[in-house]
């Protein structure tokens, strides 16, 4: 197997990177480094990363304080490995996780290798996005952590449960992801692992949870330091990756939990003003019909038959397209320009 290399970017999340990391050590693969870019933290993620070089076989980057793209950037310039995994700094990993991502590029052509994805009641704040199903379930699995939802803030999952009984804290604390059971698992259901007919395979890579190997990735540049902020560098990179003739997998495992949490109000602005970014990058009318979906103009149905529609007119609707993708454009600036 090729040496693989989990990418992280952090900032300012000290407690989640503690779980994530923690988890780690319970990975049936051990051929894997870490590679953590801190984007300029100032809690004490300094000491919580080194805190586990003991175990881990880890590298440790601080940087200024420039975006999550610039710090994946950092992170994967430093690393060894022929295979990257990009993971973010809120993801519990199962033990299968690295070697499934692994096996996904032993063989074959080049791919971007997508994992599954479930999410995880690390943690509860009383503003995050946990519904009143996943609280009911909880208390379910454990009545005695009641008195807790009565506090601000409360850790439910601690790393030192992670590592000293990883699969029963995972069967306890496990829930639905959101992402995933809004986007991935629809699609999926529709058009099936193999994405036969699927317009946006591009779509389904994110960054908590992919896999490529680094020539791939430096092939097309890595990810674009233009997109500031929440939202929209890992669809850019995937975009690319599939332009250059990768194709999408998903796979059975490669299981992470993601630490649900708090999604701020000004995720919303910076995801717009990012998604200018990416029709300037790419006006295409298939990059614009995903747009509308994320926005809530169309269902992914009908975007995905106009996609195939427009793919099968040839040079017909290109005209049509560009005007569409160029109105498109107009009312995300608007919409940045009315933000407060």
């Amino acid at each position: 197997m090729p040496l693989a290399s989990l990418v992280i970017p952090t900032r300012n999340r000290a407690r989640f990177l503690a779980r994530t990391l923690a988890a780690l050590h319970g990975q049936r693969e051990r051929g894997f480094e870490v590679v953590i870019a801190d984007d300029g933290s100032d809690d004490d993620t300094r000491d919580v990363a080194l805190g586990f070089r003991a175990e881990l076989e880890l590298r440790y980057i601080r940087r200024a304080p420039v975006g999550i793209a610039a710090a994946r950037n950092a992170a994967i310039r430093a690393a060894r490995g022929e295979v990257l995994i990009l993971c973010d700094d809120d993801r519990v990993a199962d033990p299968g996780y690295v070697a499934d991502h692994l096996a996904a590029h032993a063989a074959g052509p080049p791919c971007v290798a997508v994992g599954r994805q479930r999410g995880l009641f690390a943690a509860w704040t009383r503003d995050a996005a946990y519904t009143a199903a996943d609280v009911v379930s909880l208390l379910g699995r454990h009545p005695e952590v009641l008195p807790r939802l009565a506090e601000p803030e409360a850790e439910l999952v601690t790393a030192a449960m992670l590592r000293d009984d990883l699969a029963g804290t995972l069967a306890g604390f496990e829930l639905d992801e959101p992402w995933w059971e809004g986007h991935a698992g629809p699609v999926m259901a529709r058009w099936g692992t193999a994405l036969d007919g699927f317009a946006f395979p591009w779509t389904l890579g994110v960054s908590g949870n992919v896999s490529v190997g680094r020539a791939l990735a430096e092939q097309v540049g890595l990810f674009d330091e233009r997109f500031v902020g929440w939202g929209l560098e890992d669809t850019d990179f995937h975009y690319r990756l599939h332009a250059a003739g990768a194709r999408t997998q998903v796979l059975a495992g490669g299981l992470n939990y993601h630490q649900v949490h708090r999604r701020g109000p000004e995720r919303a602005w910076e995801w717009t003003r990012n998604a200018i970014t990416m029709l300037d990058k790419h006006p295409r009318l298939e990059v614009w019909l995903y747009l509308a979906v994320c926005r809530r103009r169309l269902t992914l149905a009908d975007a995905n038959q106009l996609a195939l529609d427009h793919a099968a007119a040839g040079s017909a609707g290109l005209r049509l397209a560009a005007e569409l993708v160029r109105a498109g454009r107009e009312q995300l600036r608007l919409a940045v320009a009315a933000a407060p």
